[in-house]
């Protein structure tokens, strides 16, 4: 059997009944008289039915055959009629399992061709006895085909609208995608710039700071106006020493010279827990935070979010702890908490100097108490 066109990989239609082709399937069985139509379209997968008048189960609910089933393949490979008076009579149909099993004898079938003027399918007559198709018949059935070879190049049309479309959609949506990602990415690029802009200007701030007075000073300028916190507390424990000084300033308010509070190291607070666990300590809200921290003083009475970080003092044995109090409930990512790090490393190479600056003092006039 010569070969012209090479099957489709492809079927246009699923596996599964098509209203307009059984109308069509149908009609052919009623115009010709014949006991089964069949609109058969053909793949190197196999073959499907999406039209079927007279056929049998299972194939009438399964609607696919394998290609060993097929006569129709011999249309779809050559593009022209195939007519057989007694499919049993022909060697290359007679061992056919549509012969065989189906009971398939006269056959009739017409090529349908596809929107690319290929032969991707067969509109098939047949009966279960030998017969002789007239002149009339063949044009009939041919002229059928024509109708099912539009009908298909339309419905092959429409599903390549709906890829088309699809394929459309789903490139939108993906450049959408890369605009918004890119858009975050710039976003977040942008504060990650700005987040770097405030924390060098505070370190060049703390990098002249004389007094620690100078340091809080500093740092109450940069958390009040980016970060919108209230409160900064500075907590420093010397080495060996369970009790913490601590120093606070609010918003507005000069810096005190001498702490405001002392707190025990053993203490339930963020500013304590921060020191000893080495670990950014984080309140949502005091109602939240009231089991673990039952006592935020002296970050004040209208304190509701709390972030603590602990500083780094390479050059000294104390340890230290800053924490920022906002009055309103404030939403601490991950941007603010990277703040919070950046600033209590700055932070605690300013207190470093100005421990060690205190120690040397105190070295040079004696075994007095240290100021700080």
């Amino acid at each position: 059997m010569g070969t012209d066109y090479e099957l489709p990989t492809w079927a246009p239609l699923p596996a599964v009944a098509d209203e307009g082709f059984d109308r069509l399937a149908a009609t052919v069985a009623r115009t010709l008289g014949v006991d089964r139509s069949l609109v058969v379209l053909v793949s190197k997968a196999g073959q499907v039915l999406p039209g079927a008048f007279g056929l049998p189960e299972p194939w009438a609910t399964r609607r696919s055959m394998p290609l060993s089933h097929s006569l129709s393949q011999r249309v779809t490979a050559t593009g022209r009629p195939l007519v057989l008076r007694d499919a049993r009579e022909d060697p290359a149909t007679a061992e056919s399992p549509s012969v065989q099993e189906l009971g398939v004898v006269a056959y009739a079938g017409m090529p349908l061709w596809g929107a690319q003027g290929r032969p991707i399918g067969v509109l098939v007559a047949c009966d279960l006895q030998p017969r002789d198709w007239t002149a009339a018949e063949l044009d009939t059935l041919s002229r059928l085909a024509a109708e099912g070879s539009r009908q298909l190049q339309v419905q092959a049309v429409e599903l390549a609208e709906r890829e088309a479309l699809a394929a459309a959609v789903r490139d939108d949506g993906t450049a959408r995608a890369a605009a918004e990602r890119a858009r975050s990415m710039l976003v977040e690029a942008e504060a990650e710039a700005d987040r770097t802009r405030l924390v060098a200007r505070l370190s060049g701030a703390l990098l002249t700071a004389g007094s620690l007075p100078e340091v809080l000073r500093a740092v109450d300028r940069f958390v009040r106006s980016p970060l919108g916190s209230r409160t900064v507390l500075l907590g420093v424990a010397e080495s060996g020493c369970t009790d913490v000084r601590v120093w606070s300033v609010t918003a507005g308010a000069p810096p005190p010279a001498e702490p405001v509070a002392t707190l025990a190291l053993t203490d339930p607070h963020p500013l304590t827990a921060a020191m000893t666990e080495r670990r950014l300590v984080t309140v949502a809200t005091r109602a939240e935070g009231s089991g673990e921290f039952p006592q935020l003083a002296p970050l004040g009475p209208d304190t509701e979010t709390v972030l603590a970080a602990p500083l780094v003092l390479g050059q000294h044995s104390a340890i230290g702890a800053l924490a920022l109090g906002w009055t309103q409930r404030r939403e601490l990512d991950a941007s603010v908490c990277a703040v919070a790090a950046d600033l209590a490393l700055h932070v605690g190479h300013a207190l470093d100097r100005q421990l060690l600056q205190e120690h040397r003092r105190w070295l040079a006039t004696g075994p007095a108490d240290p100021v700080t």
